[in-house]
């Protein structure tokens, strides 16, 4: 029975030490990540690069430290290192349109333009889409807000005699503006430095 208590005790703190220490590499991580981008914004990127890289040796799976390593590539010119980090985000989260268009300037300012084109036009295909979505959304939220009107504004009219006629119940619509001025989840930003040279949409050819 000791030898059992025992060794339940030694396995708890090595289970417990295990998540205290992946707790701290994460703290690490993000503590040399925020370090990255105070080096980005002061546009010492070497220092950035170096702090970028430390982060990702400690937790390869956060997309948004492969994110930034990629601007700062992109920055610096190093367009095939920045597609290589803009690669690795969307094999981590592919859902999110911004790296599409970071990986469509990287490959123009590699003059590979049929790559540029496909990644750009999955840029536009997935801004669509979330489009496409948000208007779905705006539009179950305005028929939920109209159902709780009708039921409230129908009341069944009872015939008192069998030739009166019933009158139809009077639906009341409300005022389509009142979905549009409710507040839309704000787009996922991935880092404080603010992203250069993409604001206008490059000619491809």
């Amino acid at each position: 029975m000791l030898f059992r208590l025992n060794g339940f005790l030694l396995m708890a703190a090595m289970l417990f030490a295990g998540c205290t220490s992946e707790q701290q590499i994460r703290k690490s991580a993000l503590r040399y990540f925020k370090d990255g981008n105070s080096a980005y914004l002061h546009r010492d990127y070497q220092n950035a690069i170096w702090n970028y890289r430390k982060a990702i040796t400690m937790d390869s799976e956060t997309p948004e430290f492969h994110f930034n390593l990629g601007l700062v590539y992109y920055e610096l010119g190093n367009y095939p290192e920045a597609l290589d980090a803009y690669m690795r985000v969307a094999e981590l989260r592919p859902g999110l349109s911004d790296t599409y268009y970071n990986i469509a300037l990287a490959y123009h300012r590699m003059e590979q333009s049929t790559d540029a084109d496909r990644y750009y036009n999955r840029y536009q295909d997935m801004l669509s889409l979330r489009k496409a979505k948000e208007l779905a959304r705006k539009k179950a939220e305005m028929k939920q807000q109209e159902q709780p009107a009708v039921a409230a504004d129908t009341k069944p009219v009872k015939a008192k005699s069998p030739k009166a006629v019933a009158k139809k119940p009077v639906v009341k619509k409300m005022n389509p503006t009142l979905a549009s001025t409710q507040k839309t989840p704000s787009k996922l930003k991935f880092s404080n430095p603010p992203r250069k040279g993409t604001g206008s949409i490059p000619n491809w050819e």
